[in-house]
């Protein structure tokens, strides 16, 4: 429909433009450039915007002929798209940006061409929940004693699925596998595009489906050609399955600034800082951010919230304050849950308590996708439900994944023999690899709903530089595991676990 509109427009416009061109040629002898629709000598973003402004009917073309990008003597949304490629082989002649005010999205107007998503389907899913696990029991064996844990699968996945697109030989190869389960990147390009589209609530409202999942995705890369020059079929992919930002910066304490200011809009100011420093071999920047809101279904009332304790890991008695409710009860042979819904239904909360005895380490460590995954479809099936007391907690959790990624089957990405040739055409002669992976997230669920966020940033480094049958006491007294998921897919869009208040 969009097409169709900008095509009308663009077909009104163009009846008066020979008329246009003509005034223009005989007012000027300026030199053309292509695309310097405003007249100032440089074509840039500014061009590409007054561009799309002046198809859909407002605003003037100061410099008319530029704007005639394939030379076919109309001006329509075809020369749109030859701009847009025009801009994407040029990016590395942009300013060099800053975060707001001064920073300049290289992308900022840009739509992506026209790419097919696909839907979660069994292979899709079951590759989520391996990655999942394997990532998540990586993260919380590493910690020597229990401590609270929290990763966003879906924000590590956004971050190096980007970060794929650039790989090549062995190094593609692994990451497809740890990534995808052996998918190649271009199927789960289109699959990470539809679940990053379905996302989105366009239908949010003060009285109905209160809940917003927003995901962003940027690229800053440093402002050298000789060390990095990014392919512009790389950073077309970004932009397409993406939805990607692109910035040429000098990774300098200003980028430090720009790559964090970023990170903390995005995350609605729930993670206001992803980097400490920038290394003098950083020469990209892949960066996802994830701000989840919502609001429960049945928000708890104030007589619901009562005062009880909490045991945690290390056996010390802590004071809680305990939301009391009757929810779904989900379930297998050594554990007890609820599931909770959010406003609109669109997304859950999960909690898995492990039988008396067994310790979240121990049951974290037997943890398998296919008992998580039926764990949370039991609720779907079983109409049991369960009197539940569960208590509010907010923590922020952080951890650089390197050693996890290279753990679970991708460890050329990090190593000197990475291939990266497919995300900087001067690869071959300054050789990229992965150099960290950091991950940040934050939760904070209390009787009016759950607030969380993730970010990831991958730095891309060179060698030089109804009818129930039972009713169930659930008391999650003491150390558990929770997700929250995505009720489309049952795909867990955070997962963590609970060690202490």
């Amino acid at each position: 429909m969009k097409l169709r509109r900008l095509l009308a427009a663009a077909a009104a416009m163009c009846i008066a433009l020979p008329a246009v061109v003509s005034d223009y040629s005989a007012a000027t002898d300026v030199r053309r450039i292509k695309g310097d629709v405003n007249g100032d000598m440089v074509f840039n973003l500014a061009d590409m915007i007054l561009f799309q402004r002046w198809l859909k009917g407002s605003g003037e073309l100061t410099a008319a002929p530029n704007a005639d990008i394939n030379e076919d003597e109309v001006c329509d949304v075809f020369d749109l798209s030859a701009m847009r490629k025009l801009l994407i082989n040029c990016m590395n002649e942009a300013p060099v940006p800053s975060f707001k005010p001064k920073s300049q999205n290289l992308c900022a107007g840009i739509a992506a061409s026209s790419v097919t998503g696909k839907s979660a389907d069994e292979s899709f899913i079951n590759s989520q929940y391996d990655l999942t696990l394997k990532l998540f029991k990586k993260t919380y064996a590493e910690e020597e004693t229990p401590t609270n844990t929290l990763i966003s699968p879906y924000s590590i996945v956004q971050a190096l699925g980007m970060t794929a697109n650039g790989a090549a030989g062995d190094t593609r190869t692994e990451m497809e596998n740890v990534l995808g389960g052996g998918m190649k990147i271009e199927d789960l390009n289109s699959y990470l595009l539809t679940q990053r589209l379905n996302s989105v609530n366009d239908k949010r409202n003060e009285y109905a489906n209160k809940w917003s999942m927003n995901t962003a995705n940027s690229i800053w890369a440093r402002n050298d050609k000789s060390r990095i020059n990014p392919r512009p079929e790389f950073i077309q992919n970004c932009v397409d399955f993406y939805d990607s930002e692109f910035y040429v910066a000098p990774f300098d304490e200003t980028t430090l600034d720009d790559v964090n200011g970023w990170v903390n809009e995005k995350t609605n100011e729930m993670i206001p800082t992803i980097l400490s420093k920038i290394d003098p071999l950083d020469v990209m920047y892949l960066v996802n951010a994830v701000a989840f809101e919502a609001e429960w279904d049945e928000p708890y009332e104030k007589h619901q919230i009562k005062d009880g304790k909490f045991t945690n890991a290390t056996g010390n008695v802590q004071d809680a304050s305990m939301l009391c409710s009757h929810e779904k009860y989900i379930f297998d042979e050594n554990t007890n849950g609820m599931i909770k819904y959010y406003s609109g239904g669109r997304y859950a909360f999960a909690a898995l308590l492990p039988d008396e005895g067994t310790t979240v380490d121990e049951y974290i460590e037997k943890l398998t996708p296919e008992k998580l995954s039926g764990i949370i479809a039991s609720g779907k099936s079983d109409m049991i439900m369960a009197n539940v007391k569960l208590p509010k907690f907010s923590y922020e959790y952080n951890n650089e994944l390197s050693d996890e990624l290279k753990a679970i089957g991708m460890p050329t990405a990090f190593s000197n023999s990475a291939d990266f040739t497919n995300m900087s055409s001067v690869a071959d002669i300054h050789p990229l690899h992965i150099g960290i992976v950091i991950h940040k997230t934050f939760i904070d669920l209390d009787e009016n709903g759950t607030k969380a966020a993730a970010a990831t940033l991958v730095a891309m480094r060179d060698n030089g530089m109804p009818m129930y049958e039972d009713v169930k006491d659930v008391t999650f007294d003491r150390p558990f595991v929770y997700c929250i998921i995505d009720t489309e897919t049952s795909l867990p869009v955070f997962i963590g676990a609970l060690n202490s208040l």
